[in-house]
């Protein structure tokens, strides 16, 4: 049984139409035929697992140095009848019909960011949301900030969620709750073109193991080389981890993702990166892609 998206149709910046998480987008993509593929992923070398201090990653020879390739099957989550979820698997696609505005900056902060707020609320059940940031990538390479991330990781670590939660919070004057649950969400969305390579590859946090998410430290905008950089984490390589992505995304889908949630008996983060898709030609349009960080928080 294919994969059923969730559909939030928007009818403009702030104003949310119905949410059926039970109709299939009407995107135009064959989802009868199964795309999935193999590709050449990096992962942070196992030796980091046991090391006293937690790699360094911030520009591609740190990333060489601290990763290594692993070859993984990357399934089609367009036809997957696995129970994929944010909740369950980490991650979930939707449409809506606000188009990302991709690199028009007024457009992006009047008309989208309202639209990926309360697609998160909605989504998520929560009981308000925050923007954190976004983040445009293109085939623009000259920034290591910028460029398609290609490692696996998580973008944020579980002992930084209080505090990153309040900051936010503090940041847009609101004074936090000590009933109130934090979690915090990704949603990625190409714009201009169909995404045919560089795709996202998701995680199932289903097939990850205890142990398998150690720490690494992002050193992409230290302000120095004493700066140790920000705490986050990724997954070492399992061979039981399962991979997906959703071949063709138009810029009319978001992909959802789930990057931290303490809550019990839900998914707590989904690892994820791009990968490159030898199955397609040379020539194809570049990916553009933009990703909002957004704070959930639940008032009991």
């Amino acid at each position: 049984m294919a994969h059923r998206p969730c559909r939030v149709r928007y009818l403009g910046a702030a104003a949310a139409g119905p949410y059926d998480s039970g109709t299939t987008a009407s995107t135009g993509v064959t989802v009868s035929q199964d795309r999935t593929t193999t590709a050449r992923i990096r992962y942070i070398d196992p030796e980091w697992r046991d090391a006293s201090e937690p790699p360094r990653i911030g520009s591609r020879d740190s990333r060489h140095a601290c990763t290594s390739y692993r070859e993984v099957v990357v399934h089609d989550a367009r036809i997957a009848g696995d129970g994929l979820g944010v909740d369950t698997s980490g991650f979930t696609l939707c449409t809506h019909s606000t188009t990302a505005a991709g690199r028009d900056r007024a457009r992006v902060r009047r008309d989208y960011h309202p639209a990926m707020l309360d697609l998160v609320r909605q989504l998520a059940g929560a009981t308000r949301t925050y923007l954190l940031a976004d983040l445009v990538r293109t085939e623009d390479q000259s920034n290591f900030n910028y460029a398609y991330a290609r490692f696996v990781h998580c973008d944020y670590h579980p002992d930084n969620l209080e505090r990153m939660s309040r900051d936010l919070l503090a940041r847009n004057d609101v004074e936090p709750e000590n009933s109130w649950t934090y979690a915090w969400y990704n949603t990625w969305q190409p714009f201009d073109n169909v995404v045919r390579q560089n795709p996202l590859a998701v995680l199932d946090v289903r097939s990850i193991a205890p142990g398998d998410i150690i720490p690494y430290r992002y050193t992409g905008y230290a302000r120095s080389a004493d700066d140790p950089g920000g705490l986050v984490s990724a997954p070492v390589y399992n061979p039981d981890h399962r991979w997906y992505y959703y071949p063709e995304m138009t810029p009319d889908e978001v992909l959802l993702t789930k990057q931290l949630d303490p809550r019990p008996g839900r998914a707590a983060q989904c690892p994820h990166t791009s990968f490159v898709d030898d199955s397609q030609p040379a020539d194809v349009p570049p990916r553009r892609s933009i990703e909002t960080r957004i704070l959930a928080v639940f008032e009991p």
